[in-house]
């Protein structure tokens, strides 16, 4: 289970790096109690009563399954940045600008995760989010198109939360790949 775009779906993606460095996987999330939320540093009651309630509701299999082997398949990855990011990074301190990157981010993984994708990576300011792996749908190219129109249609919304115009690029790559891990875990 991906922790992060579990938590980025509850509205709670600011706590997915103390998650992470704490090496907490989807096995433990039903396990956890509001001491350790609080350590992990969640200091809000309401998000940990929002946690501990969605935890409760995950249902993981522990025995992970052995990797699947490599296979061909066509897949649609979808890159969307912030417009004009360069340019903003030298103008606000870097406090607003990780608070304007990470809102972003927040929204186009929740997007992309609503749509059936999965976020690859960030990279600065950039999302990459791939759909047809490694879960599969027939229309994959669909649900990427979909996810972009989505962005393009929240960042009014999001401009207006941040108090600043920001716009988004997008793109769609489609081809065949050979999914599977490269080099390890």
């Amino acid at each position: 289970m991906d922790v992060r775009a579990w938590l980025h779906g509850l509205g709670l993606g600011q706590y997915a790096e103390a998650f992470e460095a704490n090496h907490i996987d989807g096995s433990m999330l039903s396990d956890l109690t509001a001491d350790d939320l609080r350590e992990l540093g969640v200091t809000s009651l309401g998000h940990r009563k929002r946690l501990l309630e969605a935890a409760a509701t995950v249902e993981v299999d522990v025995q992970e399954p052995a990797a699947a082997a490599p296979e061909r398949r066509q897949v649609a990855v979808l890159f969307a940045d912030l417009c004009g990011f360069t340019t903003l990074s030298t103008s606000v301190d870097a406090e607003e600008l990780r608070r304007i990157a990470g809102r972003f981010l927040a929204c186009a993984d929740e997007i992309v995760v609503a749509r059936g994708g999965t976020v690859d990576k960030h990279i600065g300011d950039a999302t990459m989010a791939i759909f047809g792996a490694p879960i599969a749908y027939e229309d994959d190219a669909l649900r990427a198109v979909a996810a972009a129109d989505d962005l393009q249609h929240a960042m009014a919304t999001l401009s207006a939360e941040l108090g600043r115009e920001l716009a988004t690029h997008v793109g769609i790559a489609l081809g065949d790949v050979v999914a599977g891990e490269v080099g390890g875990e």
